[in-house]
């Protein structure tokens, strides 16, 4: 091997090595692109949800029922007061207060830890905090039968602006 020949492998197994870091790098960014979008919008404003299916909305649907700012994972928009045609990949139970004017039409929630599914039809949690959620339409698999059924409660109260006390991961 000549002088010239060994510093053009010097170069190229250099300019190798920066490729693979850069490779590396740009895959690392695009996998924690969804978990930093869903972390600085939760932490910073609200939860992200998602609403597809694949990620754990648990923590997000929660607190959207509950009447906290939650935000779109893919759009980063605000959830408005009625969500529909969406399916939610579920780990925990959802509480649903009254009181807050949160609805939820032709949705699935989804456990597959528990093999269990709701869909349906309406989940409307109405503006009177006196009055319980009011569900129709909904049809339970592998729900026990005293799943799903309104129970009186202390009504939550959305988080006050910039508590980060409760910042996990949706």
């Amino acid at each position: 091997m000549n002088r010239r020949t060994g510093e053009f492998s010097a170069i190229f197994g250099m300019l190798r090595l920066a490729a693979l870091w850069l490779a590396m790098l740009l895959a690392m960014a695009a996998a924690l692109s969804p978990a930093w979008a869903a972390e600085s919008s939760k932490c910073g404003v609200g939860l992200a949800l998602w609403g597809d299916g694949r990620h754990d909305d648990t923590a997000a649907l929660n607190a959207w029922f509950r009447g906290d700012p939650v935000f779109w994972g893919r759009t980063g928009r605000e959830v408005g007061p009625q969500i529909a045609d969406r399916v939610f990949r579920l780990s925990l139970p959802i509480f649903i207060p009254s009181g807050t004017g949160r609805s939820i039409v032709h949705f699935q929630f989804i456990w597959p830890e528990r093999k269990e599914l709701v869909s349906g039809g309406m989940i409307a949690a109405g503006a009177d905090p006196k009055q319980p959620p009011v569900a129709s339409g909904l049809t339970k698999i592998g729900a026990g039968p005293d799943e799903g059924v309104p129970f009186p409660s202390v009504t939550p109260r959305p988080a006050p602006h910039g508590d980060r006390a409760d910042c996990l991961v949706s």
